[in-house]
């Protein structure tokens, strides 16, 4: 196929082109009832804010350029079949793990360290997760990634798993091979799916991590919109096996995903697979270099260092740039710095500051590079950082109660001092990452709640935990 089309953004253009009058929603008509105020912004986009018209296929039954479009896609990524979505990967970490349980199959073995939308799409599946524990990257202070040899374990011990789902890579770019992984489940006749929401641009090929794809997984979620050229929540869902019912799996999109699918994200997520398939191999070379020179320019302002992972086994994608404090600032502070000097960066944690860098060679990294070194000034630089985060260290493997039993269990709210061995019945996350601190369904203890008070301490966004403000926690009110 011809990597250089794009087969719904143009039907959409030649759509516009006409000067169609709209007896059709949405009720902007093209813009031509939006607020005057705001139309020198939104015109192009409501040019192609479309619905199913004719010409422009249908997203829940695509027949014409949206099958064309996703067809590209699949080819680009080496993948059986390809999705569209259009309410992110939320949506397809949802559809994944609900076609593939059942009740007889409701054992889901699942990375600890994953984003939000899994733990959610367990509870909506009423599964029975068994958690694995990850390991914890002392360079970066960060949880990473699970071992191989840790999933094995696990599905030795549960032979009736439905699934592995795992997060490769996680939030900070740090990725590991997963081929023995999934040749292991395989083996088993258990599927592999993998969040690979930060990866949509590995299709780029080396220096850049190896995709889940290549290593065989059966369905591997991408952020489109998070490395690519793609509006937010455009994502795709790369299916690569007849280990899910194909079938199952496009009822649970449906299902997932609005019947009134966004043409101007569908749109972008064509354009945005275009731009990756046409990087060269001078273009990644060029990319990669801007960026070297830009973790140079940061790793010379005092106070601050770069930092990767040095884990064996362990690749980085070079679009992740995390600077840790050497200061007695933490990294909250150090992002709110930025801010405050119109730089704006992915995430803070207690020791870092990630920056996402353009998959292009912009020329402007270096002069980014000096406006956060006026933003970062006159650091206090000390040894010892002034958050001394000790990771919430977990059993290597856990179980939660299976969240079909909880689903008509009252809950009440105690102090986070009386929470510890209560069972907890609402989530906590710092967010971003998005990666759940305490689970539901899972045994709190007094490391749960040591973090909860640091990271309060230090202004953490924290998303659940809808007592927190009042010092309290959610929890069943089980025996």
């Amino acid at each position: 196929m011809d990597q250089a089309k794009t087969p719904l953004y143009d039907a959409l253009a030649r759509h516009w082109a006409r000067r169609p009058v709209s007896f059709h929603v949405p009720g902007h008509k093209y813009g031509a009832l939006f607020p005057p105020q705001a139309t020198e912004f939104f015109a192009p986009l409501l040019a192609l804010d479309a619905t199913e018209i004719g010409g422009l296929d249908d997203l829940h039954h695509p027949e014409s350029v949206i099958a064309e479009a996703q067809s590209l896609a699949a080819e680009l990524y080496g993948a059986a079949k390809t999705f569209f979505l259009v309410n992110g990967s939320t949506a397809g970490n949802l559809a994944m793990i609900a076609a593939v349980c059942d009740k007889n199959k409701q054992k889901v073995i699942v990375q600890r360290n994953c984003h939000k939308s899994v733990m959610h799409a367990l509870q909506i599946a009423g599964a029975a997760p068994i958690l694995l524990s990850p390991e914890f990257d002392s360079d970066v202070r960060v949880a990473s990634h699970v071992r191989a040899e840790a999933v094995k374990e696990a599905l030795e011990l549960h032979r009736d798993a439905a699934a592995v789902v795992l997060t490769n890579p996680n939030y900070y770019g740090m990725s590991i091979d997963v081929t023995d992984i999934v040749r292991f489940a395989h083996e088993r006749g258990v599927p592999v799916l993998v969040d690979e929401a930060h990866g949509a641009h590995f299709a780029a090929g080396p220096p850049f991590p190896q995709s889940a794809l290549a290593c065989g997984a059966d369905v591997v979620i991408q952020s489109a919109h998070k490395t690519l050229p793609a509006m937010t929540m455009g994502a795709f869902l790369h299916v690569n096996s007849e280990r899910v019912d194909l079938e199952r799996l496009k009822y649970f999109l449906q299902l997932f995903q609005s019947s009134s699918p966004s043409y101007p994200i569908m749109a972008s997520l064509d354009l945005a697979r275009r731009y990756v398939a046409q990087l060269t191999v001078d273009d990644v070379a060029a990319i990669v270099a801007e960026i070297d020179g830009f973790k140079t320019a940061l790793d010379r302002i005092s106070g601050v260092a770069v930092v990767s992972s040095r884990q064996p086994g362990v690749q980085t994608d070079p679009l992740k740039v995390t600077v840790q404090t050497r200061s007695s600032l933490t990294g909250y502070e150090l992002q709110r710095r930025l801010e405050e000097e119109g730089v704006f960066a992915e995430l803070a944690d207690p020791s870092n500051v990630l920056l996402i860098c353009p998959l292009a060679a912009t020329g402007r990294l270096m002069e980014a590079a000096e406006k956060i070194k006026w933003a970062w000034r006159d650091l206090p630089v000390e040894e010892t950082p002034p958050f001394d985060f000790i990771p919430c260290v977990h059993p290597p493997m856990s179980t939660v109660v299976p969240y079909d039993e909880l689903r008509h269990v009252r809950t009440k709210a105690v102090a986070i001092k009386e929470a510890e061995g209560c069972i907890a019945a609402e989530t906590v996350i710092p967010y971003p990452p998005g990666v759940p601190l305490v689970w539901v369904g899972e045994r709190i203890d007094g490391r749960h709640i040591e973090q909860i008070r640091r990271l309060l301490g230090h202004r953490a966004h924290i998303q659940g935990g809808s007592r927190l403000r009042h010092g309290q926690l959610v929890v069943y009110e089980l025996e």
